[in-house]
């Protein structure tokens, strides 16, 4: 008989680290010009639809708040400066608190509460990978009558009477960016709006004067009368710079449900940088160290799963244990085996590879094409010439960006959006996705000159 087994892969993370006579380019063109604003600023990002902006330095006074109406596509905020940053006075992306019926806006970046129990419409989820679960209404079966929490990177609390919380959800490098939950919607009022998400990349230096920058969501206290909102999730601030320095506060808490005595979950915080002397206060899940890609090339949404081997479909939760293996083939099955894989936003016709690993010998493996279906959804049939004993399986592809990062007749470079950044001052030009049965799918960026950032 030939036993396949499709087991468990490590993925590692590959994040090459940077010598420290190296220099961080942020990619800013300077186009947007020097931010120093002498009194409160409230930044409409409706001109800069992809909320990429690039400074040449930046400096918030003390006693001045910069704070954000967000664009129609919601993105996160994202500053790119080429010189310094000084911020002493406060950078705030915060969710808001619930007044209405309907749910309270996110910071930008961030997700929105969900709508109100009424006559005819259910409460709502919150908005967004952690949205708080809606309340529901007397006499029905589990009624109650507070909407629950958001979560981030922590699961919000859950008091008397309250819905469940939201998922946690994102990763500790803050790739991609992502902004906190809306809260679960009660009944008497919509929930709260999850924190922003804000990334600050700078050439040089970030300093903190007893500066603030805040991602918090949206909560209640007991001044506010509509008390049955779940509050929102913390968002998420990422620092990339050579030297983040100075003392002051980075918060992305979860907001606070006076009423139910609970707290959402927190955001998510990340300090990439080169020094870092940084000893102020945080609140939030804090991360540091010095990880390069400063904007991911798109494409998170590209997906490989491994659906059938020689017939036999892949079950739902694959085991990985010898003793039980996830396929057996028959001894009588012929060579080659086929091995159907499922892509998810892979263009048609791409070369899709797969590996065998036996347990003893050498890999073999063997490439076909996804011919068949859209590029939302195909499927490639790869042909194999199997070896005998238990192995381990993959799929692997590679695609090209949806630009290349050269464009035009006069071979302007497409935006950063478009492509990405590192911190090595390189594009993107491929992403490769590696998939395994029963572990996390990897993903890999490949720069123009063929540097790899592997992220889980």
């Amino acid at each position: 008989m030939r036993t396949l087994l499709l087991t468990l892969a490590t993925a590692l993370f590959l994040l090459p680290l940077p010598a420290r006579s190296q220099q961080v380019n942020s990619g800013s063109n300077g186009s947007d010009g020097a931010l120093n604003p002498t009194a409160n600023l409230v930044i409409d990002m409706a001109d800069h639809p992809d909320g990429i902006y690039q400074y040449t330095s930046v400096n918030i006074p003390a006693g001045v708040t910069v704070s954000f109406i967000p664009n129609s596509g919601n993105k996160p905020v994202v500053w790119l400066v080429q010189g310094s940053v000084k911020i002493a006075g406060t950078i705030k992306l915060d969710g808001t608190p619930s007044t209405a019926g309907s749910g309270a806006l996110g910071g930008p970046g961030g997700f929105r509460g969900g709508v109100a129990v009424s006559a005819t419409i259910p409460a709502g989820y919150g908005l967004g990978p952690g949205g708080g679960r809606g309340s529901i209404p007397y006499p029905q079966p589990g009624a109650t009558s507070y909407g629950g929490n958001a979560s981030f990177a922590t699961v919000g609390g859950v008091g008397g009477a309250q819905a469940g919380a939201g998922d946690t959800y994102g990763n500790t490098f803050l790739l991609p960016l992502l902004g906190g939950s809306g809260g679960g919607g009660g009944v008497s009022g919509g929930g709260c709006g999850g924190g922003g998400a804000i990334l600050i990349a700078a050439s040089n230096m970030i300093e903190f004067v007893y500066g603030t920058i805040s991602a918090n969501g949206g909560g209640l206290s007991n001044t506010i009368g509509v008390d049955s909102s779940g509050a929102g999730s913390g968002g998420s601030i990422r620092l990339v710079c050579q030297t983040l320095h100075g003392i002051g506060s980075i918060s992305a808490q979860g907001g606070w449900q006076y009423w139910r005595q609970t707290r959402a979950g927190d955001g998510r915080i990340r300090l990439d940088s080169m020094d870092n002397s940084f000893v102020g206060g945080t609140t939030g899940q804090i991360t540091r160290g010095f990880q390069p890609i400063i904007i991911p090339a798109p494409g998170q949404g590209i997906q490989l799963d491994i659906q059938s081997v020689a017939g036999t479909v892949i079950a739902a939760n694959p085991s990985g244990v010898l003793v039980n293996p996830d396929v057996v083939i028959p001894a009588q099955q012929t060579n080659p085996i086929p091995i159907v894989v499922k892509c998810t936003n892979v263009p048609l016709n791409s070369e899709i590879m797969v590996i065998i690993q036996p347990a003893n010998g050498s890999p073999v493996q063997a490439v076909g094409l996804n011919n068949t279906g859209t590029l939302a959804s195909s499927t490639a049939t790869v042909s194999v010439n199997m070896p005998r004993g238990g192995g381990t399986i993959y799929a692997k592809a590679v695609t090209g960006l949806g630009g290349n990062a050269m464009n035009g007749a006069k071979g302007e470079k497409d935006s950063i959006a478009s492509t990405g950044w590192t911190a090595e001052g390189e594009r993107f030009k491929s992403i490769e996705v590696t998939a395994t049965l029963g572990a996390p799918q990897r993903i890999a960026y490949i720069t123009e000159s063929g540097k790899r950032f592997e992220i889980n």
